[in-house]
């Protein structure tokens, strides 16, 4: 009797798995966010299709919980991993830890059903990639049901479907395959029969390989060539083709500051109209200096995170501001534009 009830308890092994995986997966969630932002930019939307990277999320939630075996590792680990994500400056806030709260319960459900990874077959894998899809989608549902954002439901069913996809691809399929891959290095504790792979481990772990070279070498580029984690929060550089490039800080600009009313409608997020006091970016853009040439002006957070203007655009709109924001840094309010485009944590302001 007692060796079946210590079954039910979490083991060194098993909570070190968990701190770990939890703590990779919160951490690298801001580089999860800038890849959503390149898909965005490559398809020339503003927000929306970088839920296709929002499966990279549940990835550590369902690997995990195949490599820990034990009912609510799904659910600690989801909330462990939001936290580190709050820590880590997260722009949503203590809401991610909710996000990642469901997460992990509706992971701990699916391995139910699905059963525990030794006694699954093919079946078995497919109803938790399934799982992970759903998993997955419910970020967007968390977040519409904490802010309603008001957007479109054709809309939110699209991107809904999206995280769905995601999710079964890089929370199911490829946490499948990086666990196959760590039971082969000996690192799982326990085996699973793989009788429908290739028997060769070469060729097998190809996937899982591929997986984690490129989760390797992009949070690498990532932390060095793209986030600036050090960048004082109250300043940020204009800079690009301008004559006069200089380091902006509030305080040298008080007499300009202007005060408006906004409203902040995005996809996830809603902000009832109030106001909000800051310095046009036009003045900051007409004090640099922008040469003729200039056509358009780009607003990038710490995080790698940007937007784009067209600079006739923004000489003429009174309502496009930096604030301050309590805590946190400069905060773009652009009260003319959808949520997408209210950038929090601005560095850098380049003219092109």
């Amino acid at each position: 009797m007692m060796h079946e009830a210590e079954e039910h308890f979490l083991g060194t092994r098993e909570i070190a798995t968990i701190a770990i995986l939890g703590a990779l997966g919160g951490s690298l969630s801001t580089f999860v966010g800038y890849l959503g932002n390149l898909v965005n930019l490559a398809l020339g939307v503003p927000f929306g299709a970088g839920q296709f990277m929002a499966g990279l999320h549940v990835f550590w939630l369902v690997l995990m919980r195949l490599i820990a075996s034990k009912r609510g590792v799904g659910t600690f680990g989801g909330t462990l991993k939001g936290l580190v994500e709050l820590f880590a400056g997260s722009t949503h806030g203590v809401v991610i830890v909710l996000v990642s709260f469901v997460q992990g319960i509706i992971i701990d459900l699916a391995a139910e059903e699905g059963g525990p990874p030794q006694e699954a077959g093919a079946r078995n894998q497919i109803v938790w990639w399934f799982v992970a899809g759903l998993s997955s989608a419910s970020n967007v549902i968390v977040f519409q049901i904490v802010y309603f954002s008001g957007a479109p439901w054709i809309y939110l069913a699209a991107i809904t479907a999206l995280a769905f996809s995601s999710g079964a691809i890089f929370g199911g399929y490829f946490a499948w395959q990086t666990m196959f891959f760590i039971q082969d290095i000996g690192m799982t504790g326990f085996s699973v029969e793989t009788p429908s792979l290739p028997e060769s481990p070469v060729y097998r772990n190809i996937p899982a390989i591929l997986f984690i070279i490129f989760l390797t070498t992009g949070a690498l580029y990532y932390t060095i060539f793209v986030a600036k984690p050090f960048a004082d929060p109250y300043a940020c550089e204009i800079t690009g083709d301008v004559a006069n490039p200089f380091i902006y800080h509030p305080s040298d600009f008080i007499q300009q500051e202007v005060t408006i009313a906004a409203e902040l409608q995005g996809a996830y997020t809603y902000i009832p109209p109030k106001n909000y006091t800051g310095v046009p970016l036009n003045i900051l853009i007409e004090r640099a200096e922008p040469s003729t040439e200039a056509s358009t002006v780009r607003v990038e957070a710490k995080d790698g995170y940007s937007v784009e203007f067209g600079l006739s655009a923004v000489l003429s709109d009174d309502r496009l501001i930096l604030t301050e924001e309590e805590d946190s840094g400069l905060w773009l309010i652009a009260a003319e534009y959808e949520g997408s485009y209210w950038v929090h944590k601005v560095s850098t302001i380049l003219v092109t």
